[in-house]
């Protein structure tokens, strides 16, 4: 039935399964080969662009951003008499990864002396929170005429009321389990 409907188009099917259409006899395997040849062809030049891509805009990146303080890195180059497009794209991706790895290690001292700057992290003691301010403040001054250092702070409509900046963990758990006994669900929080 199904051989009797692709007739009324003009399409004739034999036994080898191949479809034929005004004289033109494509055999359904070298179809799909065909298919996965194109498919190939077509994901290798996408790669290939992007790998292009990437090494002219890190080449853009290194002429024309300069980072402060940033060593210059220049390659030698060897004076050569073959001047073929493989070897100037060879020397140029050796140009890139070299400057490419100087601004890494830049980054990397930069990032390391930031941390060294950063590493102090204060700790504190959320004991309460409360919808007015008026509520905050009353507990803050219970906690002041305890002795305890009184941090409020508005958290979107909330009143938070926080103890202490602690530079030391072990400093501030210690203040907590002291606030346990009205506060027993107090929460440490770290700052950074």
């Amino acid at each position: 039935m199904a051989a009797g409907q692709l007739n009324l188009f003009g399409i004739k099917i034999d036994r080898e399964k191949k479809l034929q259409k005004d004289g033109v006899v494509i055999p359904v395997d070298t179809t799909v080969l065909l298919a996965v040849v194109i498919i190939l062809l077509l994901t290798l030049s996408f790669s290939w662009g992007v790998e292009k891509g990437r090494r002219l805009t890190l080449q853009d990146l290194s002429a024309e951003k300069e980072i402060p303080g940033q060593a210059t890195v220049t390659a030698i180059k060897e004076p050569t008499t073959d001047k073929s497009p493989q070897r100037e794209q060879a020397e140029e991706e050796t140009e890139i990864i070299t400057t490419v790895r100087a601004i890494e290690t830049e980054i990397e001292e930069a990032t390391k002396t930031k941390k060294i700057e950063t590493e102090q992290v204060l700790y504190k003691i959320q004991v309460a929170s409360f919808l007015t301010i008026n509520s905050a403040k009353q507990e803050a001054s219970r906690l002041k005429e305890k002795g305890f250092p009184v941090i409020i702070d508005q958290k979107g409509r909330y009143s938070v009321v926080y103890v202490g900046n602690f530079q030391n963990e072990n400093e501030a758990k210690a203040t907590q389990e002291k606030l346990k006994t009205t506060y027993n669900d107090s929460i440490l929080r770290r700052l950074n």
